[in-house]
C-alpha cells in the first residue's frame, strides 16, 4: 500500500523541521516536499500532487489563501489543512484547520483525511 504524500508549508524554518520530524516519526506518510512560502508550495503541489498539504496562512510571496486557490485549480483532489497561529476558525480555502498550539493533533488530523486509514510503517 502506498503511503500518502504530504506537502509541508511554513515560512518558519524551525516549524518546517518540527513538522518533518513529526511526520517521519509517524511513518505512515511520505513527505513529498517542504516549502517556505505559498508560491513555492503551489509549484511543488503541481509537481507532486500530494494527498494532503499542511499550509500556513501568513507567509511571504503568496499567503495560504492564494496558494490554496492555485492548488485547488491544478490539483483538486488533494486535501488542505490550514495550520495557523493567527486564524481562529477554518478558512473557506481549507478542508480542515488547526491552530499551531495544537501541533500534537496535526498528524492524527492529517491521518483522518486519508482513506483508507493509515497503517504505520514497519521499523
Amino acid at each position: 500500500m502506498e503511503r500518502p504524500v504530504v506537502l509541508l508549508v511554513d515560512d518558519d524554518p524551525s516549524m518546517r523541521e518540527i513538522l518533518a520530524v513529526m511526520f517521519e516519526i509517524h511513518g505512515g506518510f511520505r513527505i513529498g516536499g517542504v516549502a517556505q512560502d505559498g508560491f513555492e508550495a503551489a509549484m511543488l503541489a503541481c509537481d507532486l500532487t500530494p494527498d494532503v498539504v499542511v499550509l500556513d496562512c501568513c507567509m511571504p510571496r503568496w499567503e495560504g489563501e492564494r496558494a490554496a486557490a492555485f492548488m485547488r485549480e491544478h490539483c483538486p483532489a488533494m486535501k488542505i489543512v490550514a495550520f495557523s497561529a493567527v486564524l481562529q476558525t477554518i478558512p473557506d480555502w481549507a478542508d480542515e484547520f488547526l491552530v499551531k498550539t495544537q501541533i500534537m493533533d496535526l498528524v492524527p488530523l492529517v491521518e483522518s483525511l486519508c482513506s483508507p486509514p493509515l497503517v504505520r510503517a514497519a521499523r
